[in-house]
């Protein structure tokens, strides 16, 4: 059979149409892509020259110039006098540019058992409003909990109105996986499974204008923790905390943003398999490195498990660490090996991603001490042979997951900053008095 001219190739064609891929940069994304650029250097570095921000670009000083001008429109940085890198002997100070502090607003939002708590904060990172609602939970049922977040975002509008700034996510943290879809794959702490948290709290009353994402607790903080540390900041870092109420957590930051893989659940360093015979594990598995630095687990072989049930988990934590300071030999062979097993779980986490830096947070933290030695001894045979990996204590401590949510909501106006209106001319004007 003949075969028609042209054909293969208008078959080829459609495929590539259908295919997906990203879109050609036209002048306004290239503009709006540049203007996140001056954004993230004010945010990273502070007050800065427009000739510093030509040195750091590479831009032209025309497209400064009118870069600074549409940000300065849109209520993102205004110009100050004097200070700067360098200093003029003579005429006038040099004008400086800053990012304004509270322009952009973020709400963090924590659920617990009986309570949820909202944290209202600015793009420069300051906590500028804090507030409870009590909430009444059963096991598998949001209970209240949207309608309760939906009043936090009333009050944190209320506030952002007041500081003529734009309330510009609101970021729930939950302890379990989230979906790229923002629905709560499981949680072992509330039993919400594929749960739309996201459609319930719209549902309650907040507008569609204010934007709603669920994400992992423990993503969050380890995106707060990097952000914490000093310039220049890793390019990957691993982030591994335990906390007494949910367990072992973890996560992964990539050139500053959350590593979430290709449906949103990455970054479950505390599910990294370390023995595939070895211990059950609440989500399912064996051996994962969760069932052996969890707090039962820790205080079963501390033999602290009658502390725990008289006074909970958090206090029998407490004395672990006490014990430790104290040089007890159980609770520091315990600690020992729990390094170990720490340290060949981030030897296999090490040849997939290749960190250079590894926080511990919440009360991995405190025993950074005892669990530091088993985690290099483990890496050894692939630090010393390609490049070292730094382990840092976190710096934030519980309210971690709170200021990595804020960053993550305010993530996308520093990408993209037209998304932020420009401010009115009334508001332009008593500003400038």
């Amino acid at each position: 059979m003949g075969t028609v001219p042209g054909a293969g190739r208008d078959v080829a064609a459609h495929a590539v149409a259908r295919l997906p891929g990203e879109a050609a940069a036209d002048p306004s994304s290239l503009r709006s892509h540049n203007l996140g650029i001056v954004m993230r250097l004010l945010r990273d570095h502070g007050t800065l020259s427009r000739k510093d921000i030509e040195h750091a670009t590479g831009m032209v000083p025309a497209s400064v110039t009118n870069l600074v001008a549409d940000l300065h429109d849109r209520g993102l940085v205004r110009d100050v006098r004097g200070g700067g890198s360098e200093v003029r002997r003579r005429g006038r100070p040099r004008v400086m540019v800053e990012a304004v502090p509270d322009r952009c607003l973020a709400l963090a939002v924590r659920i617990e058992r009986t309570r949820v708590t909202g944290e209202l904060h600015s793009s420069a990172g300051h906590l500028l409003d804090s507030s409870s609602r009590g909430v009444t939970l059963a096991w598998g049922q949001p209970g209240d909990v949207a309608h309760a977040i939906a009043e936090l975002v009333g009050r944190a509008q209320q506030r952002a109105a007041e500081h003529g700034a734009v309330l510009f996510a609101c970021i729930v943290t939950m302890p379990g996986p989230v979906g790229s879809d923002n629905r709560i794959a499981d949680t072992a702490e509330f039993g919400w499974g594929h749960l739309g948290l996201v459609d319930l709290i719209h549902a309650a009353g907040v507008p569609a204008a204010v934007r709603v994402e669920v994400v992992n607790d423990a993503n969050a903080a380890a995106l707060a923790e990097h952000a914490a540390l000093p310039m220049p900041r890793p390019a990957v870092m691993l982030y591994v905390e335990g906390s007494a109420a949910t367990g072992v957590g973890g996560g992964v930051i990539a050139d500053g943003r959350i590593l979430e893989g290709g449906r949103g659940y990455g970054g479950e360093l505390g599910h990294v398999t370390v023995d595939w015979r070895g211990r059950s594990c609440a989500c399912g598995a064996n051996g994962c490195l969760a069932a052996y630095l969890g707090p039962e687990a820790l205080l079963t072989s501390a033999r602290l498990t009658d502390l725990a049930q008289m006074a909970g988990r958090q206090a029998a934590m407490d004395e672990l660490r006490a014990r430790l300071d104290r040089g007890e030999k159980r609770a520091v062979d315990v600690a020992l090996r729990a390094g170990d097993i720490l340290g060949a779980a981030m030897r296999s986490v090490y040849d997939v991603v290749n960190p250079t830096a590894l926080v511990l947070g919440g009360y991995l933290a405190g025993m950074r001490r005892w669990l530091e030695p088993g985690i290099q001894m483990q890496l050894a045979p692939r630090t010393e042979r390609l490049a070292p990996l730094a382990i840092e204590s976190g710096r934030l401590g519980r309210r971690a997951g709170l200021v990595g949510a804020a960053r993550h909501g305010l993530t996308p106006m520093f990408d993209d900053p037209t998304l932020v209106p420009a401010v009115r001319r009334d508001d332009a004007v008593a500003e400038g008095a």
